[in-house]
């Protein structure tokens, strides 16, 4: 046996180690000399008797490479541990969930798509590895995955899994959870200033991740409302109908409605509705449109002022007589509006 395969051989075993210094020290020696242990690694996992030490091999390396060093190898490592995805052990196939999110970020616009594809896997366990290395990808904070479209991503495979597999993310909804609140805020570091002729147009960079992870919040209501903490979720409303975006407004409209609609959660909204109103009537106000007005600025207005009073009728269905008295005050302004006040009728009923 050659000095190298003794070096491999005595070194592969320390990564099983329960001490945590030992098998780093492991990686670090198959991560200085990658060129000869990841092949060696990658040989030993083809044997049954070395295939969990391989994949704890793998993991060392994946967790201690450096990005440059990731982007290199990923092509290799990427179908390997895929295969893990199949086995019947948990623990085994939350390792490779684990390592495939960290490898995701190395390339993150190539391998994200194909996470989201095996999200429909016809294996069941393939389908839980992919939820679960989405949830390692939402914690990564490596420079490539900050990038607003790179998120969007992940997002949207989260918000696919949310409406089509609920089953696999359930589980993991409070640390997933974190990461979709923390999407939802409206970052200043993201909005940059164009020019356009005489004119300046401010453009929000954020926008697209900011919208999927509000509209992934919509299909957690359908599909995961039991795992949700409806405190922490209700607090979040507010950012919703007064983001600056007029898509957003909707989906918080869309929210509030649904939410008046459930006898779960519309006891549990209607304690804050005064805190709404006042976000609820600026909108209201700011659809008002001047006689010159061009068509496509009237008919944004109308689309955004009826997804506001959608809202407001779902939401005065469930609020008592007297318990919100901004709310009651803003319904009985709007159905006396010269402008709107008939529209806003006959949604209400009368």
């Amino acid at each position: 046996m050659s000095k190298q395969q003794d070096t491999f051989s005595n070194t592969i075993e320390h990564f099983s180690a329960e001490e945590e210094e030992i098998r780093a020290a492991a990686g670090n020696i198959a991560i200085e000399n990658l060129h000869q242990f990841l092949p060696a690694i990658l040989i030993a996992e083809r044997d049954p008797h070395k295939k969990l030490l391989s994949l704890h091999a793998l993991k060392e390396v994946v967790t201690h490479c450096s990005h440059g060093q990731l982007e290199r190898v990923v092509e290799q490592l990427w179908a390997p541990l895929f295969q893990y995805s199949e086995d019947a052990e948990d623990s085994t196939r939350n390792v490779a969930a684990a390592c495939l999110g960290k490898l995701t970020t190395a390339h993150p616009t190539r391998y994200f798509p194909q996470l989201h594809s095996r999200i429909h896997d016809e294996n069941p366990a393939a389908r839980a590895t992919v939820a679960s290395a989405i949830r390692h990808t939402l914690a990564e904070s490596s420079p490539s995955f900050g990038v607003p479209n790179v998120r969007r991503l992940a997002l949207s495979a989260l918000n696919s899994a949310a409406r089509t597999k609920p089953h696999l993310i359930r589980d993991y909804l409070p640390t997933l959870l974190q990461s979709i609140y923390a999407e939802m805020k409206v970052n200043p570091d993201l909005i940059r200033t164009v020019q356009m002729g005489p004119w300046t147009h401010k453009v929000d960079d954020g926008l697209d991740a900011r919208k999927t992870a509000w509209e992934t919040l919509y299909a957690l209501l359908d599909t995961c409302l039991a795992k949700l903490d409806l405190s922490i979720f209700l607090s979040h409303l507010l950012a919703a109908i007064s983001d600056p975006s007029d898509e957003i407004k909707v989906i918080g409209h869309m929210l509030l409605a649904r939410l008046s609609a459930s006898p779960t959660t519309s006891i549990a909204l209607a304690q804050p509705l005064d805190e709404l109103t006042p976000s609820l009537e600026l909108t209201m106000r700011r659809t008002a449109v001047t006689k010159d007005a061009v068509k496509q600025d009237i008919k944004r207005a109308a689309e955004l002022r009826r997804s506001m009073m959608r809202a407001v009728v779902a939401l005065s269905k469930i609020n008592s007589a007297g318990s919100a008295s901004k709310f009651d005050a803003f319904v009985e302004e709007s159905r006396k509006n010269g402008q709107w006040g008939l529209e806003f009728r006959e949604l209400l009923g009368h």
